[in-house]
């Protein structure tokens, strides 16, 4: 049976977490549910802000055009549709360090975080199931978690 996991990560890695993603899901019974590019309701977005310069003016611009509610209400449907998430914590941002919580605390889900920067972190400790340093230990928790496609 494949499990879907909800992957938390921050705006700027989207594109390398992506690639990992695809990756992951080829070789194991997982759907990992990337809230940039898994929504149908953000992907015309998506398309545009892909399309202009990283980090740039007009990317930064745009995305102050977009809607916090429908991001964030997306986001927490996405975790409540979810057997746990992955949450890439080595540059924490805020909708990250929420969508622990969310999973953790309110909905009593799996939390796998990877970092290394803050695996002794008090809220990390008390919300994650799992906390690993490296993608490699990542993907073998995914392993364990959901085996891997015959």
């Amino acid at each position: 049976m494949t499990k879907k996991f909800y992957l938390a990560h921050n705006f700027h890695i989207r594109k390398q977490i992506r690639k990992w993603e695809l990756k992951m899901e080829g070789k194991y019974n997982v759907e990992l549910d990337n809230p940039f590019y898994d929504n149908p309701r953000r992907a015309a977005e998506m398309d545009i802000i892909d399309k202009l310069k990283e980090r740039s003016k007009e990317q930064r611009q745009y995305l102050l055009t977009r809607s916090s509610k429908s991001i964030v209400e997306d986001d927490l449907e996405k975790i409540r549709k979810s057997d746990g998430i992955v949450a890439f914590a080595q540059n924490l941002r805020v909708g990250t360090s929420m969508e622990i919580f969310f999973a953790g605390r309110i909905l009593h889900i799996p939390v796998i975080v990877l970092t290394r920067r803050h695996k002794s972190h008090p809220w990390i400790l008390e919300h994650a199931a799992a906390i690993v340093g490296n993608r490699k230990a990542l993907e073998k928790e995914i392993e364990k978690r959901c085996g891997r496609r015959k």
